[in-house]
Formats: structure tokens, C-alpha cells, sequence
């Protein structure tokens, strides 16, 4: 199996799941690896029947691609940026919010505490690329997938673009989170924390463990894409 590198077209809202402030869901910006692995393995389970959880184990976080530029993570003065656009520049073009609420059928009024708003990426133009290792002849059959949440309300469907070779790829990324790096080079996939130096942000993430009947969720402290390991 070789790298390749592999861009998807934007054809739904997309929701990639953060934060949550009190009513507001928040999106990422970018695709983490970990979603990205379920959309592809679950794409190839509705195509064949098949459940195989390591077929697209090996891939990379994914940025938007917008025309010719491809976007890369970096913090700039503490602020995450994708190249040189801040992270609040992007949402103002390319995320809204959605608002939605429960109705109470006996007064047609809102009930209490039901107001759910939803940040989504607009298709506008946005394709999305990274780097997956994989056979290309079953990366070729996965015409569409959807990424995210909410694909039974519309969200999600992006289709398959192309697919490149690429051979000067280094990184050996395991769903988006890579044990390689350069040091003092803004990270593009996620590096699990060990007590090093590092400029940027930690966070949280669940690591799934299916070597057992029962999956296991494991929690672990990584470095974020975009920040420096000094």
C-alpha cells in the first residue's frame, strides 16, 4: 500500500464536532483523522457488508482547500489560524448557525430549554484534502462519503475528487495522530503529550481501543495541529 493524497468536494453543510457553550455546538474547522477513519470505514461497510476497522486506520487530519490554496494549521499570537487566516475570519465567511427548538404541542410555544444551535461549514466551494494509506483501487470505489454529525438531517455529503500518489508523504499518521514531527514546525496532525515543550494548545481526545469485544475508550492529552513542539 502507498500514501495518497486525496481530496473530497463539499456538497452538504458539514457539522465536526468540538465544543459545546450551554446551546451552542460548536464545529471544528478542520477534520480530525478520527473522523475522517469513520467516514471512510463506514462508506466501505455500506459498499460491501465488511467491518474493517484498520483498513483506513493510516491517515492525516484533512483542511479545506479553497480554489488552488491549501490551508495548513499555525498559531499566530496565541490564535489559531488556518495559513494565515484567523480562525474568526473563517467562521465569519464559511460557518453559520443553525437554530432549532422543541415544540410544546399543547401551546404550539417553545418549550423550556429546548433552543439547539448548530454551527456548520458552508459548501461553499470548500473541497478537503489529506493523506490516507491505503489500496487505491478501494479509495477509488468511495465515490461519496459523509463526515460528521447530523447526516440524517442533510449534513455531511461530500464526493470523491481525486486521488494522487504521493511519494514525497514521510508521516506515518494513525487516524490523524502522529507520533513523527519536526520540532518548531507548526504540527499537522495531532501528537500525544509527553511532557514536551510545545507552543500552542492541548487537548482532550478519546482513543478507541477494538481489540476486544467491547470497545474500549481510552482518554489521552494531545498536542494540537497547528501548535510547535519546541
Amino acid at each position: 500500500m502507498s500514501w495518497y493524497k486525496v481530496t473530497f468536494k463539499q456538497l452538504q453543510p458539514i457539522h465536526l464536532g468540538h465544543r459545546k457553550h450551554r446551546v451552542i455546538n460548536e464545529t471544528r474547522i478542520f477534520i480530525t483523522g478520527q473522523m475522517m477513519w469513520g467516514a471512510l470505514t463506514n462508506a466501505y461497510f455500506h459498499q460491501t457488508g465488511d467491518y474493517e476497522a484498520t483498513l483506513f486506520e493510516n491517515l492525516s487530519c484533512f483542511y479545506p482547500k479553497i480554489r488552488w490554496i491549501e490551508f495548513k494549521p499555525q498559531y499566530k499570537n496565541g490564535e489559531f489560524c488556518l495559513n494565515n487566516v484567523p480562525e474568526a475570519k473563517f467562521r465569519q465567511k464559511y460557518v453559520t448557525t443553525l437554530l432549532s427548538t422543541a415544540i410544546n404541542p399543547n401551546t404550539l410555544n417553545a418549550k423550556d430549554e429546548s433552543l439547539h444551535e448548530l454551527d456548520v461549514i458552508l459548501p461553499n466551494n470548500l473541497y478537503w484534502v489529506g493523506y490516507v494509506n491505503c489500496n487505491k483501487e478501494i479509495l477509488k470505489e468511495l465515490k461519496e462519503i459523509f463526515i460528521g454529525g447530523d447526516s440524517r438531517y442533510g449534513f455531511g455529503l461530500m464526493k470523491l475528487e481525486s486521488i494522487e500518489e504521493a511519494t514525497d508523504y514521510t508521516q506515518n499518521p494513525i487516524k490523524g495522530k502522529s507520533e513523527n514531527f519536526t520540532s518548531n514546525q507548526p504540527l499537522t496532525n495531532f501528537v500525544k503529550f509527553t511532557n514536551q515543550k510545545f507552543e500552542g494548545r492541548l487537548e482532550l481526545l478519546a482513543e478507541y481501543d477494538f481489540s476486544k469485544n467491547r470497545p474500549k475508550i481510552l482518554n489521552s492529552f494531545y498536542i494540537s495541529s497547528g501548535s510547535k513542539i519546541l
